[in-house]
């Protein structure tokens, strides 16, 4: 084992050496003298391991014809095994003449012209170009960005694409560049299922695998399940990891015999997977000998992610930066500036001097973002951030003061529907921070305003309107029948539309909601297409081994109940009773909620069948108690009665509140949901300073 200390501190002058991020600085930014943070290379020496052995392989005089001994793929396997614990066989693996190559050498062989390409933008800007410049399609799955400033994927979202768009492929990022986010197991586990089950190839780019920080492993696509090993091509590079892109090296495993066995055919045909000789030297040496650089390297780079974590919380808290759990970039979000694009781009590049990566360049929904390479010494990351606060503090005041107004006058409207009430904030021209908290206060009874939770309304790239839903305690919930009722009500009765058929954003994927008018011209009932009811465990989700968790025995306390599991976009628990008696809601309920079979709590559902077109319940939702109704909850309710035997479609559900009629789609299997939605009365809320809520 290598003990040497390597120096990172020390600046290389990289002029002179047809470095890209200095070579192409005037074609990209129009100047020259910016600092350079944009392109995805480190400044530091690569492994002198490396070095070495190219200098002694070229004291060798003859450079002929070559063929990859064992050894080269030895190294690579034996990397990853003792990198990553994932067992590869050499007959799996194959050379590629760099990543971006082996993107487009996959979409020729396993794409035909005209074929859909999923991707999932804010991501690597080359995932865009590839397929376009392919003749292929480009299908976008946005990833979402939660509350907790966590970016997830879509997964009900990427369902509907597999379903409707019928692409042929889907790129996945993991590592995710440019977030710098490990995808966990279950999410990839839930990507290979769909696209498994659709009949698409799923590549995986991992070439900042080996880039983890603060000691974290990474997950091979291909390792999270069978299925996953059977539909997935694997990308990976030691180019990023030991600092030598300029050394085109990339290799390509494939599992599945089915898949493997053509696709390197094909490859050989053209020898594409045949590597020169300074790849397989450089190669060779960085598995085999560069592993304490790397670990150096990598403890380097979290001091200066911590070092720029600092910077930003203390000098350029309007700047939110994403910490990274791989690679040697952080992604920037300057919305908060109120500056556009073109003045975001003009600020960085006129008054800081600085060449970052525009987020757009990601996709659009990297709009207002920046990706900043921090693979840099310390000095020189301390001289480009310190330009970039200087010119934002020189910023006209109405750039960054705008953004933090008096604590009080948050407008809000009052709705319910059935009584499931909900204080309903319009976020369509403003942002309104620290929302959670403010539902927590808004939500208490004696002091605040008194309701279920709050619901934010704001604008969508791909509806007509998004919704977030933060129960009275504080939790974020994926959907709420009774609440997209309202919401639908709000912006047709406020004329923020104009027409009876609206679709809305939830965190369970995007909902249809068709408007019926009373005679004044405003929202009396609503229909929302609910989608469709799951039973499958893993999507619910619940701790479950079988294929669906219909009627299953659970034990609360003394009690032993059967319910059954099911999913409308959140997750609910049905259990049929014969009455209601003895407090069974608030004694069972908060059990059921947090009992160990739910991953993420659920909604528990006490139904009583009247009739075979009639139910009777009462609900307990997780985050908010006993409530007078709940619209997921109630067809959640009624799909379990049609899947027991219990009733048929469609169903009158009658909660504490009033009555939910609930019909199915014969020919999608969507459950349809018709309510009131009631608008109670308008106000404004001063939240107490310890909400410290920001308008914008």
């Amino acid at each position: 084992m290598n003990h040497e200390e390597y120096n990172f501190d020390c600046v290389v002058d990289r002029h002179h050496t047809c470095a890209t991020k200095f070579e192409e600085m005037d074609a990209k930014f129009g100047r020259h003298d910016l600092l350079p943070f944009w392109i995805a290379d480190m400044d530091f020496p690569a492994p002198p391991c490396i070095i070495e052995a190219l200098r002694n392989r070229l004291n060798h005089t003859v450079l002929g014809y070559t063929t990859p001994p064992a050894e080269f793929w030895q190294s690579i396997t034996g990397w990853l095994k003792r990198r990553h614990n994932w067992t590869v066989d050499e007959s799996e693996i194959t050379f590629m003449p760099g990543l971006k190559k082996g993107l487009s050498l996959c979409i020729n062989y396993f794409t035909s012209p005209g074929d859909k390409v999923v991707i999932q933008p804010p991501v690597y800007h080359s995932f865009h170009t590839v397929i376009e410049g392919n003749n292929r399609r480009v299908v976008t799955n946005p990833l979402k960005l939660g509350a907790d400033g966590r970016y997830s994927m879509d997964l009900e979202d990427l369902e509907r694409l597999a379903e409707h768009e019928k692409p042929a492929m889907m790129l996945v990022c993991n590592p995710h560049n440019p977030i710098g986010l490990q995808w966990d197991a279950d999410t990839l586990r839930r990507v290979a299922e769909i696209c498994h089950r659709h009949g698409i190839v799923l590549v995986s780019d991992e070439i900042y695998a080996d880039m983890m920080l603060a000691g974290r492993r990474h997950i091979p696509t291909a390792s999270v399940s069978r299925l996953a090993e059977e539909i997935t091509v694997t990308l990976g590079a030691p180019s990023k990891t030991f600092n030598i892109p300029g050394i085109v090296s990339a290799w390509a495993i494939v599992k599945s015999e089915k898949m493997r066995q053509p696709f390197f055919d094909w490859l050989s045909a053209s020898e594409f997977n045949a590597p020169p000789i300074a790849a397989m030297v450089a190669t060779e040496a960085a598995y085999n000998h560069g592993e304490e650089w790397l670990n150096q390297v990598l403890r380097y780079l979290q001091s200066n992610v911590d070092y720029a974590r600092k910077f930003f919380d203390s000098e350029l808290p309007q700047i939110r930066m994403f910490t990274p759990e791989a690679s040697f970039a952080i992604w920037l979000d300057f919305r908060k500036l109120g500056l556009t694009e073109p003045e975001l781009v003009d600020t960085l590049l006129g008054r800081a001097r600085l060449a970052l990566s525009e987020g757009c360049t990601f996709g659009e929904e990297g709009t207002g973002f920046m990706r900043m390479n921090i693979g840099v010494p310390r000095c020189v990351l301390t001289e480009g951030l310190t330009r970039l606060r200087d010119a934002l503090c020189a910023l006209p005041d109405t750039h960054i003061r705008q953004n933090t107004i008096s604590q009080g006058q948050i407008s809000f409207v009052k709705m319910h529907g059935l009584g499931n009430d909900f204080v309903y904030v319009d976020c369509l021209k403003r942002d309104i921070e620290h929302l959670s908290e403010l539902a927590i206060e808004m939500s208490r009874r004696p002091t605040g305003i008194g309701s279920d939770g709050i619901i934010a309304i704001l604008p969508s790239r791909k509806a007509d309107c998004r919704m977030r839903i933060f129960n009275a305690d504080g939790s974020e919930a994926q959907m709420c029948g009774n609440g997209i009722r309202c919401v639908a009500k709000y912006i047709f009765d406020n004329k923020i539309v104009a027409k009876n058929r609206i679709t809305v954003e939830t965190l369970s994927g995007l909902k249809i909601v068709e408007i019926h008018a009373g005679i004044d011209g405003l929202t009396d009932t609503v229909t929302v297409d609910m989608g469709v009811p799951k039973f499958i465990p893993s999507e619910i989700p619940v701790n479950f081994d079988g294929e669906r968790m219909i009627e299953e025995a659970v034990t609360v306390g003394d009690a032993d109940l059967t319910i059954t599991a099911v999913s409308m976009g959140n997750p609910h628990g049905v259990v049929f009773v014969d009455n209601f008696d003895g407090d069974i809601v608030g004694t069972l309920g908060p059990q059921l909620e947090t009992h160990a079979i739910w991953p993420e709590k659920a909604n528990i559902e006490f139904v009583r069948v009247d009739a075979p077109d009639t139910l009777s319940m009462r609900a307990w939702e997780r985050g908010a108690g006993e409530t007078m109704a709940c619209g997921t909850g109630a067809c959640a309710a009624a799909a379990a009665a049609v899947a027991t035997g219990r009733a048929q479609w469609p169903l009158t559900v009658r909660l504490i509140g009033g009555n939910l009629h609930i019909d199915c789609d014969s020919a999608t299997g969507h459950i349809l949901m018709t309510g009131p939605a009631v608008t109670v009365y308008t106000g404004t809320y001063y939240p107490s300073a310890a909400t410290d809520t920001q308008e914008i």
